[in-house]
């Protein structure tokens, strides 16, 4: 028994031993197919083509790159570029999106093959474009609102998207949509794919919900439209999204509000925008300035009564200018124009486009014209970017010059067309919304659709 016992322990340790050898030389075989020599430099020779826009397909010439995608990083200025194939003498690499500047469009090139890093002596041109594409809906003939979640290229929508949108930190787009008298709320994420429904219940008789994003806390809020609805309920990522009652009254300091007649006070309240003092900032039908302290329930009018701008008119856009925080803009749908308040000294006046009169005209924003300008948003530029909803088209205030111009879509021309900024076709947008790579989302209303916009 003794000898059987060291026999099998003879055997096990000749398996082991043939086990380990094995493996050492599937490692030894591993690092020799590889290709890359670590002990021997990479060599950068050149490429082509040596100028595009995004997704270009470049060749990339060298040696002792190896032969394994997961050793190689290819970078154009600080933009990791996709490695699509790699030999040891070269690789295919695409050109990766916003890898330089209109001002600056000229690119280092770099390599890095495990531990080493190299870069070209030739530059790569990248063109910069302004594109518009479709992420979700797009169709007019659905019955029915998406359920569950599902892919966005399989979701299309019952009813036109005319309401203002929302962007989170993690580029989640928000949105509503009309649901047979109620109301549904949605999410789409790009990079996922997925487009979730949040809540199709909605109950809206004799109002309608409101999407406002507090950036502070990553949530969105769900606030509603008519004057007297002062609850609020919200939708946070750490609760997966989940419907909450956040307050269910607001107690007013002063609720010295005009009085709206007829169908009006349904629809008082258009958009919400957080300040830099993380309260939410609203201007009502009737022209009152309303500020909301969600976290300890209690409301302001700011101008006690007061009307900034005029009484008429819906305020779809409403943003802080980024150099001043007490500086507000607001566009106003009636008089097609957008106003100036200052919180100081509690002054406003007409500030970009022409109050009373509509029209489309590019200029300066004493001289320019919108046809119901609708949300607003800003880029990391701190230049404005609003809807013009009655003129089919996505315009930017620079606000270094002053200056308005069209961003995106064909002026006074409605339609449905993907493709450059300038081929691209709305239908009545109205909501948008930006995220922190200067990526904008926008509620393409009558076409019933999210089109993305951007500058790649």
């Amino acid at each position: 028994m003794r000898n059987l016992l060291q026999k099998c322990f003879k055997w096990q340790w000749l398996v082991c031993i043939a086990v380990g050898c094995c493996f050492a030389s599937c490692k030894d075989d591993e690092e020799s197919t590889s290709g890359y020599d670590p002990n021997k430099p990479i060599v950068l020779t050149d490429f082509y083509p040596n100028e595009g826009k995004l997704a270009t397909q470049v060749i990339l010439n060298g040696s002792n790159f190896g032969n394994s995608k997961e050793n190689v990083k290819v970078f154009f200025n600080d933009k990791e570029a996709s490695v699509i194939s790699v030999k040891d003498d070269r690789m295919l690499v695409l050109a990766p999106k916003r890898a330089s500047t209109v001002e600056d469009p000229e690119c280092v090139v770099k390599v890095q093959v495990q531990e080493q890093m190299g870069e070209y002596n030739q530059t790569f041109n990248y063109y910069i474009q302004t594109t518009v594409t479709t992420l979700v809906g797009g169709s007019t003939s659905a019955q029915v609102n998406p359920t569950g979640t599902i892919p966005l290229s399989e979701a299309q929508f019952r009813a036109n998207i005319d309401r203002c949108i929302c962007v989170d930190k993690d580029k989640n787009v928000f949105f509503l949509v009309d649901n047979d008298g109620k109301f549904a709320a949605f999410m789409l994420n790009e990079e996922a794919d997925k487009l979730i429904s949040l809540k199709s219940d909605i109950n809206a008789m004799f109002n309608s919900p409101i999407l406002g994003y507090n950036s502070k806390e990553g949530i969105v809020y769900q606030f509603w439209a008519n004057r007297d609805s002062h609850d609020v309920n919200y939708f946070d990522p750490k609760t997966d999204y989940a419907p909450t009652t956040a307050i269910s009254s607001v107690s007013w300091d002063d609720s010295n509000f005009p009085n709206i007649e007829g169908f009006g006070v349904w629809a008082a309240k258009c958009n919400f925008t957080m300040g830099p003092d993380g309260k939410m900032y609203s201007r009502m039908l009737g022209g009152n300035l309303v500020r909301i302290d969600v976290e300890n329930a209690r409301g302001e009018n700011l101008t006690n009564g007061d009307l900034v701008g005029t009484k008429d008119g819906s305020a779809y856009g409403l943003v802080f200018d980024p150099q001043d925080e007490n500086v507000f803009y607001f566009s106003n749908n009636d008089k097609h124009c957008i106003y100036k308040y200052d919180l100081r000294t509690k002054e406003w006046a007409c500030w970009a486009g022409q109050e009373g009169k509509s029209g489309y005209l590019d200029g300066p924003i004493g001289q320019a014209m919108f046809n119901k300008p609708g949300q607003m948003c800003v880029d990391s530029e701190g230049n404005i970017i609003l809807t013009d909803t009655e003129n089919h088209c996505i315009r930017k205030i620079t606000m270094s010059t002053g200056y308005v111009s069209t961003l995106a879509g064909k002026p006074q021309n409605s339609g449905y067309v993907n493709g450059s900024a300038e081929d691209a076709q709305f239908k009545k947008p109205l909501g948008i919304c930006i995220d922190n790579d200067d990526v904008m989302y926008i509620g393409d209303s009558e076409n019933r659709a999210i089109r993305r916009l951007a500058v790649e």
